[in-house]
């Protein structure tokens, strides 16, 4: 009976059906669920997280800075505001229904001697000639179209050369912002072409802003502006006036 028997696996599971029912039953596969289907759950969910906006890290959040809240040429410009008018503008919603305008002739050119250097719809610092002897507040095209500024094409002045030429304006931008030290004025601007300057600030600038003109020893000259609303006044230094930056 201690004899050993040599047998194939094939004929040992053909003499038992109970072991051959075991032998199966360890050597299939089989699906068992996990200990732990919480944990699971949990990895599935947090696989999403790092694209979550809230859980991203402070290098990778989208950019959404205070550009936002920055005004480029606002219909309305907010409450307390500096709005510096523009006289043809005014006349013109004077007038009653059906009556024609008086056309409106201003210089085209302007012989002042000094800038400032304002930024403009917060976007450029742009020279500005200083010229309280002017009516309008005007900007050359090039420069116009650099800010990408909007303006009205029905109010239209005509602008006379020194040589006796008229021509005409472009139309008018309403309420673009002109940052001063921490004053920030809302101008209503003249699109001209082709004029000998970026930007001109006439008489209306001077009057709205209450501006004091300073002029030294040295032929440097300064000029304050004041926000009466806010309390706040800014000096500017004036310097010498160039050719405009924007050539046609």
């Amino acid at each position: 009976m201690a004899t050993q028997v040599t047998l194939t696996q094939c004929k040992l599971l053909s003499l038992s059906a109970k072991v051959c029912s075991q032998v199966r039953e360890a050597t299939s596969a089989r699906r068992s669920p996990t200990k732990d289907a919480s944990n699971v759950r949990t990895f599935y969910q947090d696989a999403d997280l790092p694209y979550a906006i809230d859980d991203l890290k402070s290098p990778t959040r989208p950019t959404i800075s205070s550009f936002v809240n920055v005004l480029h040429q606002p219909e309305t410009p907010p409450p307390g505001a500096i709005i510096i008018p523009d006289m043809y503008e005014t006349y013109l919603k004077s007038l009653q229904p059906g009556q024609v305008p008086q056309p409106l002739i201003v210089a085209k050119e302007s012989s002042a001697l000094r800038s400032i250097v304002p930024l403009v719809d917060h976007q450029q610092e742009v020279k500005c000639v200083i010229d309280p002897g002017s009516q309008v507040i005007a900007m050359s095209e090039g420069i116009c179209n650099e800010l990408a500024l909007i303006y009205d094409p029905e109010i239209i002045l005509n602008m006379q050369s020194v040589n006796g030429k008229i021509d005409q304006s472009l139309g008018l931008a309403r309420n673009v912002p002109f940052l001063i030290g921490d004053i920030t004025l809302y101008l209503q601007i003249h699109i001209i072409q082709n004029p000998a300057y970026d930007v001109l600030l006439s008489r209306p600038f001077d009057i709205l802003t209450k501006s004091i003109i300073k002029n030294y020893s040295n032929e440097d000259q300064t000029i304050t502006i004041s926000d009466l609303n806010a309390g706040l006044q800014a000096t500017i230094p004036t310097i010498r006036r160039e050719p405009p930056r924007v050539l046609h």
